[in-house]
């Protein structure tokens, strides 16, 4: 018995010693003092602090360290008055290096604002604080001395642009003349501009330049395509593809609508950076550039030639005053670079095709529009070349796709299947040859994974981006509803006319994919 209990004993203290043994001492919880924390909790542009500036409180929103508004109001006023609560009872908020009171201290936020905050007991936090105009996009607010009526004859005024915090603009309320521009765009109601600085500016972060070109996109429901097609150009390495900004255009205090503004197509250092003729540059080594020519029908410009086997029409864009030994000239290489396309021995390496054209600037230029299937782009309009001096013809740069993606009701360009560039006369040629047939095949494949295959996302941060621009560019023109020339089909809202693009673009894409890849 008294071995029984002995026994128990000792299995009972094994047992608080293992139990001891195996007990971990945990620390208590270390908690935040929440008085002694750096944030703001709330953020707000409140009416009544800011009398005819907006009619309703706007709420900030806050993410991490950055803090933004939009307020909608379309006038070119970013000074406000906020009302903010902190989390730390006492905080001092300075906005860059100015004290803040809530709901009093008035500050310019024409440029994002450095928020500061202190806490009695020394913690610190910064905020990044910007606040947007109207829909959020940058806006241009022109002011002519009279209307703006004609394609021909410009109008003197002034610009004025509000960046939205999105882009430093240093140079502002810029002085310029203003005219349409564009052929079926110009009689749509909602026209193009063409924009001509007194002196050259940088815009939104484009290199500057005096000449600029509003693009309207009235018929281009989705406001995209030119910038799909620029965007992707780019990606590709395009020959001085343009790049583009969404911006809102008001005129002489009326609000015209979502706008696309872009580069003029010239010969310009920041543009197509090629060695600008001059009329004294006729002799042998400063003739053969450089050269800007349109292949265009409307035959618009003053001096033009059409070549003897396609017909095909040139223009002259740059030099301006050409010379009668210069155009001697560029008009014949382009002669001889036919004659050479559609003579027997075209294929030859050294003395066939390849002896006058960039082949990878062709193929470059010629990806982009069979994708985008343009209507104009086969053999009418907008086909630009450039000739440097001393270089080969190249193409480019990438122009005017209001009419591509599927929007015509006039030929075969609307279907996503179906050759369109290739059926025209010099790449319809240029195809018959294998060795280019198989470096088109190979840049394909080389870019389909990855710039091809980005598109989708891309659209759909532009549409992020412009979805407010684009509501209210609806509001002025009511047109969803409305078959505009030349739509092949009325979808009714913004978010179908995007669908229909991004499904035509894969269905294309796929189409491309399986004729590339069986040649």
């Amino acid at each position: 018995m008294l071995l029984r209990r002995t026994l128990l004993c000792f299995l009972l203290a094994a047992t608080v010693w293992s139990c001891k043994k195996e007990s971990k001492i945990v620390d208590p919880p270390i908690t935040e003092d929440p008085t002694d924390s750096a944030a703001l909790t709330s953020v707000v542009i409140e009416a009544k602090n800011n009398a005819g500036k907006v009619s309703a409180n706007v709420t900030a929103t806050i993410v991490g360290n950055e803090i933004s508004a939009v307020v909608p109001i379309l006038s070119n006023n970013k000074k406000f008055a906020i009302t903010f609560t902190t989390l730390a009872e006492g905080t001092i908020v300075k906005g860059n290096d100015t004290t803040l009171t809530s709901g009093s201290t008035v500050t310019d936020f024409s440029k994002p604002v450095t928020y500061t905050l202190t806490t009695p007991k020394g913690a610190t936090r910064t905020y990044k604080f910007k606040i947007k105009n109207f829909t959020g996009v940058p806006i241009f607010y022109l002011t002519t001395s009279g209307p703006v009526v004609s394609k021909d004859n410009y109008v003197t005024g002034t610009l004025v642009i509000n960046p939205n915090a999105d882009f430093e603009q240093t140079k502002n309320n810029i002085s310029l003349q203003i005219k349409g521009r564009g052929n079926s765009t110009w009689t749509m109601p909602k026209k193009p501009y063409r924009l001509k600085f007194d002196s050259k500016a940088s815009v939104l972060g484009l290199p500057e330049a005096k000449n600029w070109v509003l693009l309207a996109n009235y018929s281009d429901k989705t406001l995209l395509r030119t910038s799909i097609a620029f965007d992707l150009g780019a990606k590709l390495g395009g020959d001085f593809t343009p790049k583009g900004r969404h911006v809102e255009v008001v005129m002489n205090g009326e609000y015209l609508g979502s706008y696309l503004l872009t580069s003029q197509v010239e010969v310009h250092e920041n543009r197509i950076n090629i060695k600008e003729l001059d009329e004294d540059d006729n002799s042998a080594d400063k003739i053969t550039g450089g050269y800007l020519l349109e292949w265009d029908e409307r035959l618009d410009e003053a001096v033009w030639f059409r070549t003897e086997i396609a017909n095909a029409p040139f223009t002259i864009k740059s030099p301006e005053d050409i010379t009668d030994a210069q155009l001697a000239y560029i008009k014949g290489y382009i002669q001889d670079t036919e004659n050479t396309l559609f003579s027997d021995n075209f294929k030859d390496p050294v003395n066939g095709y390849v002896k006058y054209i960039n082949v990878d600037s062709f193929i470059n230029w010629y990806i982009v529009q069979e994708l985008m299937k343009n209507q104009d782009a086969m053999s009418f309009s907008s086909i630009y070349f450039y000739k440097d001096r001393g270089g080969k013809l190249s193409m480019g740069p990438l122009w005017d796709f209001d009419l591509a993606a599927g929007n015509v009701d006039y030929s075969d360009a609307v279907n996503p299947t179906g050759w369109w560039i290739r059926s025209g006369p010099w790449f319809g040629r240029l195809f018959q040859d294998p060795v280019f047939r198989t470096k088109v095949k190979t840049r394909w494949n080389a870019i389909k994974g990855k710039e091809l295959a980005g598109i989708n996302a891309s659209i759909d941060s532009t549409v992020n981006y412009i979805n407010l621009s684009q509501q209210q560019n609806f509001v002025k023109w009511p047109i969803l509803n409305q078959k505009v020339w030349p739509n092949p089909v009325v979808m009714g809202t913004y978010p179908k006319e995007v669908d229909r693009v991004k499904t035509w673009l894969a269905q294309r894409a796929a189409w491309l994919d399986g004729q590339f890849n069986s040649m």
